[in-house]
């Protein structure tokens, strides 16, 4: 099931095959995607084709720093003496934050309850967001003009991030021949409560909890500037357990969480900057050092 959905998007992603399957599994988990990119380098349309693909609504909103809160999450108006609430574009399945750190601190804190609980609170009174919820965020490189540093609880919502591949000169040309094509015999029909069961029912041993516990404790004695919070070991955990159903097994390995893992930890790193020291860090300096319990 899976595999055709990979093929699908890899015909407008190219060169992106394993960041295809990593949103993949991170969307059947529940979890939340941060891209992180220079402009122009296809963030967007990564997330249209992601989207696409699913079957989803999807709604766009590019963020500003006039953005207002209202704007995203919708308002309330009185037509006559009837009070009517007037939904925002957050109402919907799959919602691309564009650009997420060129908005204001309360256009971004918008996002918070919306990521976390799936639902959003006008007024005093609280809408339930459809089912199912993702946010796929972009944003800019911290020294593009005009981007502020996302704050910590906003980042430690997103369950992973990833830049996009830098392409070969035989990809950049299958680029400049291909067209945004998009075919819905394509798309994949997901039985997302079936999914659920599915994921639930994939083995952790305690073995693998041990491993992921080890390396809390290892990237805490570090004393660098990374924030690994209980939500961030339990998203370590899910995505094991996603990463795993799209590769078609029914229990999560040691390699399975060393291929995750820089996806997790990369966007809590606070003291690196480039994509590469901060992946190769990862693997050279925690991975590679923590021994696999026995």
């Amino acid at each position: 099931m899976f595999e055709s959905f990979i093929k699908s998007c890899s015909k407008n992603i190219i060169g992106n095959e394993n960041n295809i399957k990593l949103s993949l599994a991170c969307i059947v988990c529940g979890g939340s995607i941060l891209i992180e990119d220079f402009p122009g380098t296809g963030k967007t349309t990564f997330a249209k084709t992601i989207t696409y693909n699913l079957g989803l609504d999807f709604k766009r909103i590019q963020f500003t720093s006039d953005l207002l809160p209202a704007d995203i999450l919708g308002y309330n108006f009185f037509k006559g003496d009837q009070n009517i609430f007037q939904k925002g574009p957050i109402f919907t399945n799959v919602v691309l934050a564009d650009e997420l750190n060129r908005g204001s601190a309360k256009s971004q804190s918008a996002f918070l309850e919306a990521m976390e609980e799936k639902n959003v609170t006008i007024d005093g009174e609280t809408y339930k967001l459809p089912d199912p919820f993702f946010v796929i965020a972009t944003q800019n490189p911290m020294d593009s003009s005009g981007t502020s540093m996302l704050p910590d609880s906003q980042i430690d919502r997103f369950m992973v991030s990833f830049s996009l591949t830098e392409l070969s000169d035989n990809q950049k040309k299958e680029v400049l021949k291909n067209n945004f094509t998009f075919d819905e015999n394509q798309i994949l029909n997901i039985n997302w409560n079936e999914i659920k069961n599915q994921k639930e029912k994939i083995n952790i041993n305690e073995n693998i909890y041990d491993y992921i516990l080890n390396i809390e404790s290892f990237i805490n004695q570090l004393n660098k500037d990374i924030y690994i919070s209980p939500r961030c070991l339990k998203q370590i955990s899910e995505l094991g357990k996603g990463w795993s159903l799209i590769h078609d097994r029914d229990y999560v390995s040691h390699q399975d969480i060393k291929d995750i893992l820089p996806f997790i930890i990369r966007h809590r790193i606070r003291f690196l900057n480039e994509e590469n020291e901060k992946i190769n860090f990862i693997k050279n300096e925690i991975l590679g050092k923590i021994e696999i319990p026995k």
